[in-house]
């Protein structure tokens, strides 16, 4: 059974073989565990005790969820081809996943990383035009790409974006972006999109994480460098300086407060490490 669900994958839905395994592997230690193969003498509280038990090997939730969508895609598949008369997964959810603090550079390791003179000197006007925007205005990678000439408002300073699923949304511009893309456009006859690699087509996301990630390494920012990161960095210097946590939600198009929040957590971190560190009644709380 699993031999023809791992085939299913292959054909229908043309996963990679590094993907395949995981799924083979993931669905084949449930089995184990249960000591039979026969998916038909799977309940649902044969699923939660080795759920348990993985819990008690010290697996992490996001590793817990990956099996467990590997398992859930088993018996939906399972049951479309009669191997089962019941899905023992239905209605089981994933372990709720921690959030994962991002990370962003301080204040001046941003303005180092924009405003850095290095690189190709060819691309130079077009990478100040990136770093601004992914800085100045919390663009994602995707936004950014998609932009076209059409997309920009420049007299207004400001931007309209198509972020995820499709929803649009306006974005103010910096005076320093509008600048540097009015330079980038200036004598432009292609209407296609705003940022080109060197053959003249759409710039790739792999070109432009290159790009971001050269830029950010001439600051002294030791963690991940991203576009991401610059996104990280808009919101948590916006929230820094006071900017209310439904205009950042705005801002950054999230769909949810709860998306945003997480910046909160961030600043908050950041000012109790301020507050331990100057006010002479915490040295003593350790």
């Amino acid at each position: 059974m699993i031999d023809s669900f791992i085939k299913y994958l292959k054909t229908e839905r043309n996963l990679a073989d590094n993907t395949l395994e995981a799924y083979r592997r993931d669905v084949s230690q449930l089995f184990i565990f249960l000591k039979h193969q026969d998916p038909q003498k799977v309940e649902r509280n044969h699923i939660r005790r080795y759920l348990g038990w993985l819990q008690q090997q010290g697996m992490d939730k996001r590793t817990l969820g990956r099996k467990l969508s590997a398992i859930k895609a088993f018996f939906k598949y399972a049951l479309r081809e009669s191997a089962v008369t019941a899905n023992p997964l239905l209605g089981l959810r994933s372990p709720k996943q921690d959030k994962k603090l991002p990370g962003f550079l301080s204040q001046s390791q941003a303005v180092q990383a924009v405003e850095s003179n290095q690189g190709d000197p060819d691309d130079k006007v077009r990478d100040d035009a990136i770093m601004e925007l992914l800085y100045g205005s919390g663009l994602r990678s995707s936004e950014l790409l998609g932009l076209t000439p059409r997309d920009l408002d420049l007299s207004s300073l400001q931007v309209k974006v198509k972020g995820k699923g499709g929803k649009e949304r306006i974005v103010p511009l910096t005076r320093a972006s509008v600048a540097v893309i009015k330079q980038l456009l200036a004598g432009r006859e292609d209407e296609s999109f705003v940022f080109l690699g060197k053959n003249g087509k759409q710039l790739t996301r792999r070109q432009l994480q290159r790009i971001v990630k050269a830029r950010i390494r001439l600051s002294d920012y030791g963690g991940k460098a991203s576009p991401h990161a610059l996104r990280h960095s808009f919101a948590t210097h916006l929230l820094d300086r006071g900017a209310d946590l439904k205009a950042v939600k705005e801002l950054l198009g999230h769909a949810s407060l709860s998306t945003t929040q997480i910046y909160t957590h961030v600043t908050v971190d950041r000012l109790k490490k301020v507050y331990k560190q100057a006010h002479p009644r915490a040295e003593d709380e350790d």
